[in-house]
């Protein structure tokens, strides 16, 4: 298997976590809340939940580019929705550093920097994959 089909592969694995993750967080805030050592508040389930329905939108956007049957085979590099990659891309890195900033101002507790590990190597990952196919559209 090549590194752009593994990484595809890969990209696939993240998105559908992502999807997940988000849902959960979206329907159930309070345990995500008590998995992260945060406040369980009325206002923190609301901002979780909010921010748990984006996640599950961005993971759901990015598996259905990247679950298109034959999507690198029976389309140009230059029609492939390379916006979607970027800002997927970009909303792993600034959600990487938000939850570094919660742990720095003590909102959540330092295993919540796993997800931020998570979160900033699946942004550089789903930007090296952009560049890839930017890469593939200019031979």
């Amino acid at each position: 298997m090549n590194a752009k089909k593994l990484l595809h592969r890969l990209l696939q694995i993240i998105s559908v976590a992502t999807l997940i993750s988000g849902l959960v967080q979206m329907i159930h805030p309070a345990l995500v809340l008590h998995l992260v050592s945060a406040e369980v508040t009325p206002a923190t389930q609301q901002w979780f939940g909010t921010i748990g329905m984006f996640m599950a939108l961005f993971g759901g956007m990015l598996l259905h580019v990247l679950f298109q049957r034959d999507l690198f085979a029976t389309h140009p590099p230059s029609s492939v929705p390379s916006p979607v990659f970027l800002w997927a891309g970009l909303q792993k890195l600034f959600a990487s550093v938000a939850v570094g900033i919660g742990v720095s101002h003590h909102l959540i507790g330092a295993l919540a920097l796993g997800i931020a590990g998570f979160d900033l190597l699946s942004g550089i990952l789903i930007l090296v994959f952009l560049r890839m196919l930017k890469q593939q559209g200019a031979a």
